[in-house]
């Protein structure tokens, strides 16, 4: 091992670049891998699939670790009409393309996989390029068709010359057109390149950035970049007109910012930016070793050729550094040898480096190891550089220094506290140590940042320290070769924690994803963790009962609180017990549900609709009540419906079942009310059973629910009755029929009385409408009886009526003064008030207040409403006073001063009335006299 890691750096203009052995050897027996094998990357190469490309088309495809575990194998029985035609990785989950239009999703690495059709229910999207043909038409009508003798079914002729995938998507390019899968959804999209497949497209390369993804496609001598928006289901096709073509290779940088083309007819790899308005390198490879097989980009600063035992690294101003794999020598003059070196098929006496390009740098894989190519970090190279003397340096130059020279070791720490850089300096040797790949290098750096804690005093964060430690302790776990997740920490900075820990999950690393998320905080990644746990267990332990794996879920998931309540959701883990037939489990899992809606969902989601009912009236969300209601009365046959509004609360399990669930002492959150007697069917009658009267009529009578049943009818004729005169006899009859059925039926005597009463008033309207000839049906309580007739001014009819249904006189009086008062008829009112429009004097069973009242509020004559003020026993004299000032009656005013005697108020009253009222002002006069003033 090098004293110091610089000694392997090479220099590529003024930065550094270093290669570094991440697997030596492999596990696999794969020998001459670029020859022999079809090869597929996951993203950041956490895993590698291989097909032996000695048969037209695979059979088996195998996926391996980047350690060279196998991890799994996919297996496929091709066919010449039926078989595998490509396959890919979206993120860690392997796509199986089949040329019969179909494709398999794996979800996980034990084989589970769902198939598609990406030619199924295809949206044709817009063509707005400049002179497109700006319609949707063209790539449907492009296909050859075949008639299916099977099922006489008329199909397109599948040509699959070019897939792909991207973040999200599944890009199948076909002789005229595109077809772009959306993995998350499985929606397919159609994209019409009929204009330009004649011309012969050499490749393509896709970028994804948000919604939009960016396609480059080469052809001829161009670039064409496909612009495609999925939310307006548009797309741009737009030439880049460029001349140095044709390129047969496209690859654009990480960051989207700068492209590779890559011509072989004229051995030169151009270097432009991502619009394609300027060319930044220009390198010609014709004086390499050999054409080169991939050209990648190394991070986003580099070029990286692979070449036969070589990989150059091409950097701006075309300064290139190569690195040499050992070329085998042959003891003998081999003339068979020869030949084969010069056919340069199934050559083993030279490597061919497999590149694929990472965010932060490249990983370079053979047959017997792996590696990782990279720019060397600013810090690392301040930190490490042979005679640097920046403070991290100092600080790891301290280490050194300790053993053999404590002072010199104690000196340089002085110093860095002197300019106050000790804490900068830690701070650059703990990132060092985050991007340091070596094991060795990472305890030293560790090891500095430690010495330099002791002298701190303080000053430094201890917290950083011990995230770092845990953060380098995590990365060497999943470096490990039993795991072959070689990240490094910019990586999973760019994809994320929770990406690392899904990939943990695939491989059932369940501690090892627990022990890193608890020792680096991320306790939001937790749940995700005992989610896939539950999963695993319940399609792994097919020989445990229901109950005996309800428990070890149960007991898992409340260890996550200190309370005996889950707060993780159910949803996935609900899902997989489904699809394994236990549904028993599956129902115990769903009480665990911490939310309530949810928990209904999932419920209806597996036709569980009555137990959801329930639970729905369990939690007392009334809304949700009500909406299940709403989706049972759609989905059920009329008796069932009727059956589960009598549904009680009920044991779902048996009592073994329930005993062992009791034991466990599970809260359950939502099971708050119990569910007794009638609710259910109580709370459809008085809510959505008043929108459905034939339904509610059905229960009712179902349930022979006698009196709900008349009283339903009742409201119904009445609500449904709109009467003319013309059909005044008919609705007697009608509505006569009808009281007296539901009056035999009746056995309530609050009902036999309201039901009786409402004859009388039928009796009544029709005696009325007689009599006066005019339609009294549409009066549908005494109330307006009385109203209309007050109107009519039959008075005294409407006295009888008072009497014969025993209505207080006080009542008929109110209605009297508001019937009057609001019509105006005030000449009336005083009549019916004091009997004749003479007399002044008379009494009042409601009093003269609401009179008043009524008259100062309608602007009834000034005289009717002093009238009412002289009458009024309530009211003592200065209150009638202010009524008659009120009323602008001051002659009033001052009679009942002077009644009162109040000089005073008369005094008042003097200085107060308007000249103009000369009689007043002489009724004042007069009383004042009297009074002896």
């Amino acid at each position: 091992m090098p004293t110091n890691p610089s000694f392997n750096w090479s220099r590529l203009q003024n930065v550094y670049y270093d290669i570094q052995t991440c697997y030596l050897p492999l596990s696999w027996s794969i020998e001459n891998l670029y020859s022999n094998y079809r090869i597929s990357f996951a993203p950041n190469t956490t895993l590698i699939a291989v097909a032996s490309n000695s048969v037209p088309h695979p059979n088996l495809v195998e996926v391996y670790g980047l350690s060279g575990n196998k991890v799994t194998s996919v297996v496929y029985n091709s066919t010449p009409t039926d078989y595998i035609s490509d396959f890919h990785f979206r993120r860690e989950d392997l796509v199986l393309i089949l040329n019969n239009g179909r494709f398999r999703y794996y979800i996980d690495l034990v084989g589970n996989f769902n198939e598609y059709r990406f030619t199924d229910e295809l949206i044709s999207l817009d063509d707005m390029t400049v002179n497109g043909k700006n319609n949707n038409e063209s790539a449907v009508e492009t296909g050859r068709m075949i008639t299916n003798l099977e099922n006489d079914e008329v199909e397109e002729i599948i040509n699959i010359i070019e897939t792909q995938t991207s973040d999200n998507y599944l890009v199948v390019r076909l002789e005229d057109k595109l077809i772009l899968t959306n993995l998350e959804t499985f929606q397919n999209y159609e994209i019409d390149i009929s204009s330009c497949s004649s011309k012969g497209i050499e490749g393509l390369s896709i970028n994804e950035s948000g919604e939009n993804v960016v396609i480059y496609i080469a052809c001829q001598k161009t670039i064409l970049v496909l612009k495609v928006d999925f939310g307006l289901s548009i797309f741009e096709l737009v030439d880049q007109e460029l001349t140095d073509g044709p390129f047969n290779t496209i690859s654009i940088s990480p960051n989207g910012q700068l492209a590779a083309l890559y011509n072989s007819t004229h051995n030169k790899v151009f270097v432009v930016t991502s619009s394609f308005d300027q060319i930044l390198l220009e390198y010609d490879t014709s004086n390499d070793s050999g054409s080169p097989y991939q050209v990648s980009w190394c991070g986003n600063d580099a070029i990286a050729l692979s070449l036969k035992d070589e990989i150059k690294l091409i950097g701006p101003d075309q300064q290139s550094i190569s690195f040499f794999y050992d070329i085998d020598e042959d003891d003998e003059f081999d003339l068979d040898n020869l030949l084969l070196k010069d056919s340069g098929k199934n050559n083993l006496s030279y490597t061919i480096p497999i590149i694929q390009t990472l965010s932060d740098g490249l990983r370079v894989v053979t047959s017997e190891k792996v590696q990782y190519l990279y720019r060397v970090p600013e810090k690392t190279v301040a930190m490490y550089q042979i005679g640097s003397n920046s403070p991290s340096s100092i600080l790891a130059d301290c280490i050194g220094k300790f053993v053999s020279n404590a002072a010199k070791a104690h000196a340089n720490i002085a110093l860095l506290k002197a300019d106050g850089v000790l804490s900068m300096a830690m701070e650059d040797v703990l990132q060092v140590a985050l991007d340091e790949l070596d094991t060795s290098w990472h305890k030293k750096a560790l090891k500095a940042v430690s010495f330099g804690k002791v002298y701190a005093e303080g000053t430094f964060d201890a917290d950083k320290y011990v995230t770092v430690l845990n953060t380098v302790r995590a990365l060497n776990q999943l470096r490990a070769p039993e795991l072959g997740l070689f990240l490094t920490h910019s990586e999973i900075q760019y994809i994320g924690w929770k990406e690392v820990v899904k990939m943990l999950l695939r491989r059932n690393q369940h501690y090892m994803a627990l022990r890193i998320t608890r020792s680096l905080g991320l306790k939001d990644l937790m749940p995700l963790i005992y989610i896939h746990w539950c999963c695993y267990k319940i399609r792994k332990e097919s020989n445990l009962s229901d109950i005996q794996l309800f428990k070890l879920i149960a007991n898992k998931l409340l260890s996550t609180s200190n309370k005996k309540r889950n707060y993780i959701s159910i949803d996935m883990i609900a899902d997989v017990a489904h699809e394994e037939g236990r549904v028993i489990l599956t129902n115990l899992l769903i009480d665990l549900e911490p939310s309530i809606a949810n928990k209904i969902k999932k419920l209806v989601d597996f036709d569980e609709v009555e137990l959801a009912l329930v639970k729905a009236f369990q939690s007392g969300d009334y809304s949700l009540s009500l909406l299940m209601l709403m989706h049972i009365q759609d989905i059920l046959p009329t008796s069932d419906f009727f059956e589960i509004l009598n549904q009680n609360e009920s044991k779902h399990y048996n009592s073994a079942i329930q005993s062992e669930i009791r034991d466990l002492q599970v809260e359950i959150p939502s099971d708050t009310i119990p569910i007794k007697g009638e609710v259910i069917g109580h709370t459809w009658v008085e809510s959505l059973g008043k929108s459905h009267s034939k339904l509610m009529e059905k229960f009712l009578t179902h349930e022979d629910k006698t009196h709900e049943l008349n009283l339903l009818k009742l409201k119904e004729f009445a609500r449904t009755q709109l009467v003319a005169e013309s059909e005044g006899e008919e609705y007697y009859n009608s509505y006569k029929k009808l009281l007296t059925k539901c009056l035999r039926r009746s056995i309530r005597t609050t009902t036999m009385k309201a039901i009786e009463r409402e004859l009388k008033i039928l009796e009544l309207q029709n005696r009325l409408g007689k009599t006066y000839l005019t339609n009294f049906y549409s009066e549908k309580s005494l109330t307006s009886i009385l109203t209309k007739l007050i109107k009519m001014n039959q008075i005294k009819p409407a006295s009888k009526i008072v009497k014969e249904f025993s209505i207080p006189q006080e009542k008929f009086w109110h209605l009297v003064l508001s019937t009057y008062s609001k019509a105006h008829e005030f000449d009336r009112l005083y009549e019916f008030v004091f009997g004749s429009l003479d007399v002044s004097t008379g009494k009042s069973p409601i009093g003269f207040e609401p009179i008043i009242d009524a008259g100062f509020a309608n602007n009834a004559p000034k005289e009717h409403i002093s009238a009412y003020i002289r009458n009024s026993v309530k009211y003592k004299y200065d209150e009638k006073i202010r009524l008659f000032i009120r009323n602008e009656d001051y002659e009033s005013a001052a009679q009942e001063a002077y009644k009162n005697k109040d000089i005073e108020i008369l005094r008042n009253l003097q200085q107060n009335v308007p000249n103009s009222d000369t009689k007043a002002l002489q009724v004042i006069k007069t009383s004042m006299q009297k009074l002896g003033y």
